[in-house]
């Protein structure tokens, strides 16, 4: 990609709750300090804040001769494989002399589980314990896979006690389906290990419900309810990593997502490739 000048657009969900844009705005100055040389880099929200992806891309393709779209997304699910194509889309025919490249969500990057380590304890062969992951849910099979996917890879790291999975909204099953079933007596520590990127009214929530078990079962173990970590050091430095890929390659392989067909024990899995 040498001989053109790149800015890079950040494309961030964006949350209700103030606190959780906040918490993005801080890593995206992280991130921008962790890319040498400097180059022109931009956030846009995909709703919820301001600025919304295509004014910020607007403002962006002025100054510069080509955008990548990097999505600050854990899976692939609409965002990443509808909206993301409408900025380019519009942005194309906004701008057609200005190169239009795109990353992909982080989807099942081993570098994550490697954070999710980091923020649990340590096994511990003498303290019986329960890890619940924790995804948001989504519409799409295949996202809410890729969860029960980095699960297995994590216990696969740690070992102890196999993770139990859960999602807070959408989809099944639900975290509070999950600690209304746990009989307190079965651990001696309770860990809720979100798989969230920032603060907001969903991590409220986790936080909540772990409070509720405790004081609902009579649970007198700890409860421990991990940080998000879209500001985590090593996860800013994988993102940009990303990010001078991305620019030196002037592309990103297409994902391969595994699509289920029919609705009935006589379901089958193919790997579709879906057009950027």
């Amino acid at each position: 990609m040498v001989g053109k000048k790149w800015g890079v657009l950040l494309v961030v969900h964006g949350s209700p709750d103030e606190r959780g844009n906040i918490h993005a705005l801080k890593a995206f100055e992280s991130l921008k300090a962790r890319l040498f040389p400097p180059f022109p880099m931009a956030i846009g929200f995909i709703e919820h804040a301001t600025p919304s992806v295509d004014d910020a891309l607007d403002v962006l393709a002025k100054e510069v001769e080509g955008v990548a779209l990097v999505p600050l997304l854990l899976f692939d699910a609409g965002h990443s494989k509808s909206d993301m194509s409408s900025y380019i889309q519009r942005a194309r025919a906004c701008f057609p002399k200005t190169e239009i490249i795109r990353d992909w969500a982080l989807g099942t990057d081993q570098a994550l589980v490697s954070i999710l380590l980091e923020l649990l304890p340590a096994a511990d062969s003498g303290l019986p314990e329960t890890i619940v992951l924790v995804g948001r849910g989504s519409l799409d099979p295949n996202a809410n896979a890729s969860l029960f996917y980095q699960g297995r890879r994590l216990w696969e790291r740690r070992r102890g006690t196999l993770p139990l999975y859960s999602f807070i909204s959408v989809t099944q099953p639900r975290l509070s389906e999950i600690l209304e079933d746990l009989p307190p007596a079965q651990q001696d520590r309770l860990v809720l290990l979100p798989y969230f990127l920032f603060e907001g009214v969903l991590m409220d929530r986790i936080r909540n419900l772990g409070s509720d078990y405790r004081n609902k079962k009579g649970f007198s173990g700890e409860v421990i309810v991990t940080a998000p970590f879209g500001d985590h050091p090593s996860f800013l430095d994988h993102v940009a990593g990303r990010i001078r890929r991305l620019l030196r390659l002037g592309r990103t392989p297409m994902p391969k997502w595994p699509v289920i067909h029919g609705d009935g024990p006589d379901e089958k899995s193919t790997l579709m490739e879906r057009d950027a």
